[in-house]
């Protein structure tokens, strides 16, 4: 675990909505966008930051279900607001996410995820109440870093085997509560996003798209007016249900 706290839904279909948020450890991806690279590694022994009602405190990060439903109930006394599980990249944890369903009560499971673990992604669906999966492009992908132990599903490392795990999440991900993410960033043409589009209209045409503009961080630059507009345009002349959202809580100076 990162982090835990309550916070708004910065990003999605449910933007907006006052939900907790669990941050866990590990990312193999290395997005050129990201915007929590504090996130990408694990080692096991550092200590998490519990932003407590009564004051934040650190906590070991390594911990059982049974510790982050209490974090939870510490957070959302009211025992009503969703979970998001975020990341870093949730699909590490696979067993964590089961065994920590059953423990919310009436609380609804939202899973963030990148998409690039579609076997993870099978084994837990079914537990989660909402998906949030990102279409990734290929040209902002840096090369991945492995990171032992944590998985035994490899991740996409260039263009044909993002096809193949992205063609495998829409699939999963068809017919659910569920959303796309597509992330525009600065220095890339309209046309780069058509085959994400493509999968997105052909596997899972039921499904909100996302198009969020890249918030400038890190050297990252948001993207061109031109070229978002005509990236809309493309996915709703696809026939996708489309919203251009922002960042939120960047806006809002929120966590």
């Amino acid at each position: 675990m990162l982090e835990a706290f309550a916070s708004i839904q910065g990003e999605g279909r449910y933007v907006g909505q006052p939900q907790v948020f669990l941050r866990l450890r590990g990312c193999p991806l290395r997005c050129a966008w990201c915007d929590t690279p504090g996130s990408w590694n694990w080692r096991g022994d550092e200590q998490a930051r519990i932003a407590a009602p009564g004051g934040t405190r650190n906590e070991p990060a390594l911990i059982a279900a049974r510790d982050a439903a209490a974090w939870i109930d510490e957070l959302d006394p009211s025992g009503r607001m969703p979970v998001s599980l975020t990341g870093g990249e949730p699909l590490l944890w696979p067993d964590f996410l089961l065994a920590l369903e059953p423990l919310l009560g009436e609380r609804r499971l939202h899973l963030e995820s990148a998409g690039a673990h579609p076997r993870a992604l099978a084994d837990v669906r079914d537990a989660c109440d909402h998906l949030s999966l990102d279409l990734k492009l290929p040209a902002d992908m840096r090369a991945p870093v492995e990171l032992e132990g944590l998985s035994n599903e490899s991740v996409p490392r260039d263009a044909e085997e993002w096809r193949v795990a992205r063609r495998a999440v829409l699939r999963l991900a068809t017919g659910r509560d569920a959303c796309l993410k597509l992330v525009v960033a600065g220095g890339r043409d309209a046309g780069e996003f058509d085959p994400l589009i493509a999968d997105a209209r052909g596997l899972a045409p039921d499904l909100q798209l996302i198009i969020q503009p890249a918030t400038p961080i890190g050297g990252i630059q948001a993207p061109e007016q031109a070229v978002l507009d005509q990236v809309v345009e493309r996915a709703v002349r696809a026939g996708l249900e489309v919203r251009l959202l922002p960042q939120l809580h960047r806006l809002l100076g929120l966590e």
